[in-house]
Order: C-alpha cells, then structure tokens, then sequence
C-alpha cells in the first residue's frame, strides 16, 4: 500500500516495500546519498517524474516516471531522461559496482 496518494501514480512498489524507503543508501565511494528516504522523495509534475535518488552531478536525479517501468535518470539540464535499470535492486547493484553512469 503507497504510503501517500502521489506514490500511487508511479510503479514505485519495489521502493516503498524496501528497507531503501526507510534508510536509503548511502554509496561511501561518491559520497551521495544515492537512493533517499522516504521523506526526501519529491515529484516533479510537470514532467510526471518521482525522484527516490541522486546522482551528485549536474542535478540530476534517479526515481520513476508515469506510465513507465524502471527506474529512470532525469537530467534538469536538457529536460531529458535516460532508462537507468529495469528494478531498483538492480539499479542499486550496478550504480555501487560502476556499471552504470550518467
């Protein structure tokens, strides 16, 4: 069950039934917190985005996308998105390995 009425409108259950809703991550290498809290979640509207996550760089930000699996890279810069990973466990993996990037 979505914890508030604006997580129902993305496909974001993995995140919500996960530990990461609750403490987030922590990656120690980049010193960001990669994966956020459940209270430093936020929508952008405008363009139907729901941010769960930081990159550290340029803005831009790691969450969901309306209508839209997986989890996406949002760059404010060029108003532009990048499929990151088809989970969040996976995306979480890769990011912490260094086989994703943005």
């Amino acid at each position: 069950m979505n914890a508030e009425p604006r997580f129902s409108e993305y496909p974001c259950e993995e995140y919500l039934s996960s530990t990461l809703s609750k403490n987030g991550y922590y990656s120690e290498a980049s010193y960001t917190q990669v994966i956020v809290p459940i209270f430093d979640t936020y929508e952008l509207r405008e363009v139907e985005f729901l941010a769960v996550g930081r990159s550290g760089a340029d803005g831009i930000d790691f969450g969901y996308r309306k209508g839209k699996s997986g989890i996406w890279a949002y760059y404010p810069i060029d108003n532009e998105f990048k499929f990151m990973s088809p989970s969040l466990s996976e995306f979480v993996q890769a990011w912490v390995s260094g086989g994703l990037s943005v």
